[in-house]
């Protein structure tokens, strides 16, 4: 008898996952850019008493832009295969035949996302959507690194 696989992870935990991990990406970041925008509306004109505020909100940009690739990479790459928000959502990520996914392809994972995010804006919520009638619960970010989102 064929053994049917891991159990496969729902629309709705797949959704309230990523929520929470998009609020703990979000939240630190937008603490940052407030403290750096009340400290240029404090500031003076002076050129020098601003040149290290300059350095704060590119730290803040770099980091807004790399922490993700970081923490999906390399949460989700893990042995483990869970973010925060999977952890919570008792989900997790993996290759169709159980094993973790490796931090490359968790990055190439993401990093999926984020360009049809960037460039092809609407496509996003379609990947997003994917799930909702594919028989292997995938979305087209799994399909590209051939990844499944099971019960943990």
């Amino acid at each position: 008898m064929d053994d049917p696989g891991p159990e496969l992870a729902g629309w709705g935990a797949r959704a309230g996952a990523i929520l929470i991990d998009n609020l703990l990406l979000a939240i630190p970041l937008a603490l940052g850019v407030g403290l750096a925008l009340a400290a240029v509306a404090s500031e003076s004109d002076d050129v020098g008493e601003t040149s290290g505020l300059w350095v704060a909100v590119v730290a803040l940009f770099v980091v807004g832009l790399v922490g993700p690739f970081v923490y999906f990479g390399v949460l989700n790459g893990n042995e483990r295969g869970q973010t925060i928000g999977k952890r919570a959502t008792n989900i997790r990520v993996c290759r169709p035949d159980g094993s973790a996914l490796g931090v490359g392809r968790a990055v190439g994972r993401y990093a999926f996302t984020w360009v049809i995010g960037l460039f092809v804006g609407p496509l996003i919520l379609v990947d997003y959507l994917w799930p909702l009638w594919d028989s292997q619960n995938q979305t087209l970010h799994d399909k590209v690194v051939d990844s499944i989102v099971v019960q943990a």
